[in-house]
């Protein structure tokens, strides 16, 4: 990437001054290239410094540490890139931009915290095509981000004219007074205004807010139940395009179904759960995508993952498409890894219509350390089928009808037709797993063995029959790169 002077200067005098540091590298690994970051996981780099175990601060006075990246804020489409915004270690917005939701190009930092409004906390983003807000201009539509001011916890607005580069917080500073956090902001066609969600009082509540101008707002109503990174969006159910459905969905990515009518949502089913992982949180969907592309993709931040002496903590889950359809006489929201991926395949192995018995060494050729994994296959005899990958187990047992992975929660479900499908992304630091197309799933972060080497399958009890197995080596989506600059405090 390359920087004028002018902004090389501006990072290297101002963001040092944000974060605070020790156990300065003079000669540190290559960014992207260090031996525990994801290879097509997105994490988070170091601008002016290069700091081994990087955390979390958000009550310090200067924030948190650069290469910490937690909440997924401000997803949105514009003029054909697809922003990514997260949260930085809870005092500024990390910011990348993709043409293919895979290979990502980090920016500096955003929306960085200030005297006034303090740490920039989490939050969503916009475009603004009817100008409502009057920042736009004759040749370019306003970005709008939506954050929480962490030093009073009020609701604030920062706007760009130049596809996201540079921000301008809006002088007048808070739009909404209303205490608590994580702003959700999003225009509501049938009524023509803006409609924000902020968590907070009374209790674990949404409360819903509506705007003409994005600066003027109104109470509409209060949700109960609900905690933390609100997000909304609509579905067809069982793509019937005739019978739309809103969801709304809390921290954990739980969510309900039903319909909103521009002041309140009503509920048609009840609190599900989304993800049986143990690192899955803060979900959040991008805005403005495109009708031509229809598809409703969400990330969520992997939290609590361990990435010890890296210069760089914590990863996003890789995107994924939702979908809502009916099982078992309810709705639910699939979730499953955008289409997109096949563009990381390197080398694919494929085996079709085959028993499989205990000591096999089908997956004896395969290398690497990222792959795509996808199995059809019905028990048949066996107690079990399952994946050996980097020391953890991900596995489909008969007698519990449960996929467990690593620490997950057992994954209950039953067979299609006779047939378990099962969907394993495999990082450097994390294993996706992604039961019968969706319908479950379960993000968890590992730390790889010593000499586990490349995955195994095996089969406990009697054979299983597979009728359809692929291993796909994925490429990683980070370029070259050469070392970060290093700065002694």
């Amino acid at each position: 990437m390359k920087f004028n002077r002018c902004v090389v200067t501006v990072l290297s005098t101002l963001l040092p001054l944000l974060f605070s540091s020790s156990a300065v590298l003079a000669q540190p690994t290559p960014v992207y290239r260090e031996r525990l970051r994801p290879q097509y996981h997105f994490t988070a780099r170091q601008w002016t410094l290069h700091k081994l175990n990087p955390v979390i601060r958000p009550e310090h006075p200067h924030g948190g540490e650069q290469g910490w990246i937690n909440d997924p804020n401000g997803l949105v489409y514009y003029k054909g890139e697809w922003h990514l915004f997260a949260n930085g270690a809870g005092s500024y917005w990390v910011h990348a931009v993709s043409k293919d939701l895979l290979h990502w190009e980090e920016l500096p930092p955003k929306l960085i915290r200030d005297t006034v409004l303090g740490n920039t906390a989490s939050g969503s983003a916009v475009v603004d095509w009817n100008n409502t807000s009057g920042f736009g201009t004759a040749k370019e539509k306003a970005l709008l981000a939506f954050f929480t001011g962490w030093k009073n916890k009020v609701q604030c607005m920062a706007y760009s004219i130049d596809r996201g580069r540079t921000w301008t917080k809006y002088k007048e500073n808070p739009i909404l007074a209303h205490a608590d956090r994580d702003p959700k902001v999003f225009w509501y066609e049938p009524d023509s205004k803006w409609i924000m969600i902020v968590y907070g009082p009374p209790g674990r509540s949404y409360n819903f807010f509506g705007s003409a101008d994005l600066k003027n707002w109104e109470k509409l109503s209060t949700f109960p139940d609900m905690f933390e990174c609100p997000d909304i969006f609509q579905l067809p159910l069982d793509d019937d395009q005739e019978n739309m459905k809103w969801v709304l969905s809390d921290g954990n990515g739980s969510y309900v179904v039903g319909q909103f009518d521009g002041r309140e949502f009503h509920v048609e089913q009840e609190k599900e759960a989304l993800d049986y992982g143990f690192n899955f949180y803060a979900t959040q969907t991008w805005s403005d995508v495109p009708k031509k592309d229809g598809r409703c993709i969400q990330m969520a931040w992997m939290r609590g993952g361990k990435f010890p002496d890296m210069p760089f903590n914590q990863q996003l889950t890789f995107p994924c498409e939702l979908s809502l359809r009916t099982v078992r006489g309810k709705m639910i929201l699939y979730r499953y890894p955008i289409a997109d991926i096949s563009g990381l395949y390197a080398k694919e192995h494929k085996w079709k219509n085959l028993s499989v018995s205990h000591g096999n060494n089908l997956l004896c050729g395969i290398e690497g350390d990222s792959f795509d994994i996808e199995v059809e296959f019905e028990p048949a005899e066996s107690d079990a089928l399952g994946f050996k990958i980097q020391g953890n187990d991900v596995q489909y047992t008969t007698k519990t009808k449960a996929v467990v992975s690593c620490r997950t929660h057992p994954m209950k479900t039953e067979p299609i037709n006779g047939r378990i499908h099962m969907r394993i992304l495999v990082d450097r630091t994390s294993i996706e797993v992604f039961v019968n197309h969706g319908e479950i799933t379960g993000a968890n972060c590992i730390l790889p063995q010593a000499d586990s080497g490349p995955p195994k399958l095996y089969i406990n009890g009697g054979d299983a029959f597979i009728h359809s197995l692929k291993v796909r080596e994925l490429e990683s989506i980070w370029p070259t790169a050469g070392p970060i600059a290093s700065r002694k405090r």
